[in-house]
């Protein structure tokens, strides 16, 4: 009998690599186009708000281009710091969230308010404002009160996060109440500042400064005064991945699925963490894990669907077109030529910036391809940060200046790659880390912040999602992908 015709082979490593460039040419080429129809709307005698935006839509195409250029151009970065590095990262974050608190305590507003404008963070109503709000409506359900519905009697407008925040008055001893607001606050900020040290110690260090640059930047600082359970959401994602790179085991997995489930129920997006466990494969029933946490997420979502509904019509109600401490694909599109501004449905200008974010996970599952298989811990961080980024400010279309703080998840990842001699590895971990940095402090420039964002975001994505799944395979020892994985060429 004739033999089989046998099986193409796959591209190994080396041949994939030239297609780093070419999307890396790609992304810059769309960042470009979007610029443009942001500068074009300029010529429209109609748009009366474009001599607002219009400078600060010049200095972000500036901008742009120069990390573009200037990561394309170098060689060789490598920077070495002392081991007192992450501890110092800790420490500024400590004092510049703590100082403002203890101003305003101590009587001096004055002293506070200056600090705050200094580094561009809106003073809330209140220390806390968006804790405070949170345990107030704990309050209420504890006494009997439906604090989803209008004029219930308790809260002033209907709370718009998820039923399962509510779980949380089960907590003994009321400490899930208004009155312990300062305490929670604090102790936020004293977990968080450990928590950037944590990262740091995990990151090269331009990554290490990429942290201190970001720990004094507004969205951390804006999310620490907040008191926004975002933080949580943060901590949740860093302790899976510490508990896992423990005790790789089955019931680990399980373990860690359980708060990040339970952290979806508070707010829907989060449910998106769940891209973090796909290692999970790698064990014996690990599938498992995944087909567990889809099917309690799926149940979740049906039966708080009138729920998730009202959360999502309220935070598009919320949507800012201005250029302080907003971003979002919302705000970008409505500067953009031939938009119309409120529109309810995607436009054509929206589809340019999807297929901007579309080309940008290629470029990282290209780059994810090419570089040696790496532990999958950073990749699972990167992949969670990123995914949640993109879920509110690509998806939903809007978010506050603090939902940037999810893409410090990604600087572990993209620090490991700077020390490379390879100048197509170099080039585009260097420029999404540059995107990483802007996007933690530029809070004055909408256009700039969210493409730097969305960017990086859709880069880590699709970076982190193939380590990871590169893991699964290399593993499970998948013939036909033998040699795509264990191929000789390395992050160096």
């Amino acid at each position: 009998m004739p033999s089989m015709p046998s099986m193409p082979s796959m591209p190994s490593m080396p041949r994939m690599s030239r297609y780093v460039p070419w999307l890396y040419g790609l992304v810059a080429l769309f960042t470009a186009v979007v610029i443009v129809q942001v500068l074009r709307s300029g010529d429209d005698p109609a748009n009366s708000a474009a001599a607002d935006y219009l400078p600060l839509a010049w200095m972000a195409a500036l901008m742009l281009l120069v990390v573009f250029v200037l990561a394309a151009c170098l060689r060789r970065v490598d920077v070495q710091l002392g081991g007192f590095f992450p501890w110092l990262v800790g420490l500024v974050s400590l004092v510049v969230s703590v100082l403002p608190w203890w101003s305003l305590k101590a009587g001096n507003p004055d002293l506070a308010a200056k600090f705050y404008m200094g580094l561009h963070v809106p003073q809330g109503i209140m220390r806390f404002w968006d804790l405070s709000l949170i345990l107030r409506s704990i309050d209420c359900s504890r006494f009997g009160f439906d604090v989803f519905v209008a004029n219930n009697g308790c809260l002033k407008d209907p709370a718009i996060y998820g039923p399962g925040v509510l779980w949380l008055k089960v907590i003994p001893l009321h400490l899930a109440s208004e009155a312990t607001v300062t305490v929670l606050g604090l102790i936020a900020m004293s977990i968080s500042s450990l928590f950037l040290i944590w990262l740091a110690r995990m990151s090269g260090g331009l990554g290490q400064l990429a942290l201190l640059v970001a720990a004094v930047g507004c969205p951390w600082l804006l999310l620490l005064e907040r008191g926004n359970l975002d933080v949580v959401v943060i901590w949740v994602a860093g302790v899976a991945v510490l508990l896992v790179r423990r005790w790789d085991r089955l019931w680990m997995w399980w373990l860690c699925a359980v708060p990040i489930w339970v952290v979806g129920t508070w707010k829907y997006y989060p449910f998106a963490l769940g891209i973090m466990l796909i290692p999970a494969l790698r064990l014996r029933r690990g599938w498992t894990v995944l087909v567990g946490y889809g099917l309690a997420t799926a149940i979740f979502m049906v039966l708080t669907w009138s729920n998730f509904r009202f959360s999502s019509a309220a935070n598009t109600a919320m949507v800012n077109l201005g250029d302080f401490v907003v971003l979002g694909r919302t705000p970008v599109v409505s500067r953009m030529l031939g938009t119309v501004v409120g529109g309810a449905s995607w436009q054509g200008n929206d589809l340019l910036i999807l297929m901007l974010a579309i080309s940008a996970v290629a470029w990282g599952v290209a780059l994810g391809l090419y570089v040696r298989r790496i532990a999958p811990h950073s990749a699972m961080l990167a992949a969670g940060g990123s995914v949640v980024f993109l879920a509110t400010v690509l998806v939903s279309g809007f978010g506050y200046a603090y939902k940037s703080v999810f893409l410090i998840l990604c600087i572990p990842l993209l620090s490991q790659f700077i020390p490379s001699r390879n100048r197509r590895v170099l080039a585009s971990a260097l420029l999404v880390l540059a995107l990483v940095v802007m996007q933690s402090i530029v809070v004055w420039n909408t256009v700039l912040a969210t493409m730097s964002g969305i960017l990086s975001a859709s880069f880590c994505l699709g970076l982190g999602t193939t380590l990871m799944v590169k893991s699964v395979l290399a593993h499970r020892q998948v013939p036909d992908l033998r040699e795509l994985l264990h191929s000789r060429d390395s992050i160096n």
